[in-house]
């Protein structure tokens, strides 16, 4: 760790690793806030624990610096390539040393459906012509075996005009034969001119191998594909997020707001969204700890996160006392660097869970706006404009954080509260002078009913 000024001339942001000063991790320079000097024998014996538990807080102290320090800002460019989850919903995730991989091929059928097209298709030809040839060069070497191939066995042959010879196969006389009646049994096309005889036993074992195993590929190949094609991530590219997210308040509170829809007319079921902000930290005892979530409040008590996704939706968080935005203004968004990623979820007409995600960064966070209505009422029924869907307008906003304005609020509240009870203190000592003239001594009076009253 080094100090501030030895910190600001290292890259840190919300995907990078903790910063480290120019000396090496087993080596401490006198300017770190964990370097202690060397104690003598003496010192080290007589020091107390209350002081090691002193020194301890102020190096902790000193390693919670101000957010400005530790995040310096990123260009444009840079920022892009460092999202966690781009804008279209992939995330920039790459798994490297992967020492189990026998793990994917006792999940085969998963594993083919997130093969990218070509490559399935590659797999898929290759299934069907390794299959071919494997069962081609069977017939082939059984042939040659049973000392068929050099008789020359005319395809209009029959059993009856070789009765004596008894072959195995009819119309095989090579490799390229053998492997048409491959590809003819296995797709069970029949032309009729190469057959096998049923006196040949391992001949009429091979093909029936050959038809259960063309069988299992058809099987395993045609629902991969159904699946491949059908999958509910396609239908993730017809919801669409806004650009940007908006900062302003609403109902007197502080809200996040980003704004969703669908542009199919079969709506999903059951729709839900969520949010989480992805954002590095430093703990106190200087664990860094990158990409940590932490979830974003969307209306999960409430029910307002469960959508009827029909028109645009603008969907809002407020920022309360538990809001992970709570202490961010507009300055230290500029300075900050995180990333909101947005989930959502639903099922799609054939039963299967559709998932869509995007993701905002702080430059995509627009302080003191609003989105643009893009819904109007039109000859009795309502029309979405989708070219107002990203628009947005600004708003008057302080430039303060939701906590800034909440103790500026009762800074205010205390100070009126104050103002009315000095008020009401000297209107009550008014009232109590004007009570004391107009009752002398001489006028009070006390009955022995009144003392046992008070008694």
């Amino acid at each position: 760790m080094s100090e501030t000024n030895n910190v600001s001339q290292f890259r840190r942001h919300a995907l990078s690793v903790p910063n480290m000063g120019s000396s090496s991790p087993l080596h401490f320079t006198h300017s770190s806030p964990l370097h202690t000097s060397p104690l003598s024998p003496a010192h080290s014996n007589t020091s107390s624990p209350g002081r090691e538990m002193e020194r301890l807080a102020k190096a902790r102290s000193k390693l919670i610096e101000s957010e400005s320090n530790q995040t310096p800002r990123l260009p444009p460019e840079t920022r892009e390539q460092l999202r966690y989850v781009s804008k279209d919903g992939k995330c920039r995730v790459n798994l490297g040393h992967i020492d189990e991989r026998g793990r994917f091929l006792s999940d085969i059928f998963t594993s083919f459906v997130d093969l990218q097209y070509r490559w399935f298709l590659f797999v898929f030809m290759m299934c069907y012509i390794t299959t071919w040839f494997l069962f081609a060069g069977l017939y082939y070497a059984n042939a040659s075996i049973r000392g068929e191939l050099g008789q020359e066995q005319p395809l209009g042959t029959t059993r009856n005009q070789h009765v004596d010879q008894n072959p195995c196969y009819l119309g095989i006389d090579g490799f390229i034969s053998a492997l048409l009646f491959s590809v003819e049994t296995q797709r069970t096309i029949g032309y009729g001119s190469r057959t096998v005889s049923p006196t040949c036993h391992e001949g009429v074992l091979l093909v029936m191998m050959q038809c259960i195993v063309g069988s299992m590929i058809d099987a395993l190949m045609v629902g991969c594909m159904f699946v491949k094609i059908s999958r509910p991530k396609k239908r993730a590219e017809t919801l669409l997020f806004s650009r940007t997210c908006v900062i302003a308040n609403r109902d007197d509170q502080l809200c996040l707001m980003f704004r969703l829809g669908d542009l199919r007319e079969s709506h999903m079921v059951d729709a839900k969204v969520r949010a989480k902000l992805i954002k590095s930290r430093q703990t106190a005892e200087g664990e860094f700890l990158p990409l940590e979530q932490t979830e974003i409040d969307l209306g999960y008590e409430t029910g307002s996160d469960r959508l009827f996704l029909v028109e645009p939706q603008v969907i809002q968080h407020n920022i309360g006392a538990s809001s992970p935005l709570w202490d961010l203004g507009p300055e230290q968004l500029r300075r900050q660097q995180f990333e909101i990623i947005v989930i959502l979820e639903g099922i799609v007409e054939a039963t299967m869970m559709c998932q869509a995600k995007t993701s905002y960064i702080e430059t995509e966070i627009e302080w003191g706006a609003r989105f643009e209505p893009c819904m109007t009422l039109e000859k009795g029924s309502f029309r979405v404009d989708l070219r107002r869907f990203h628009t947005t307008y600004k708003v008057p906003l302080p430039n303060c954080s939701a906590s800034q304005a909440h103790q500026l609020m009762v800074l205010v509240g205390c100070k009126v509260q104050s103002h009315t009870a000095c008020r009401e203190c000297d209107a009550w000592a008014e009232g109590a002078a004007e009570g004391g003239k107009e009752k002398s001594p001489s006028n009070i009076r006390f009955t022995i009913g009144d003392i046992q009253e008070e008694r």
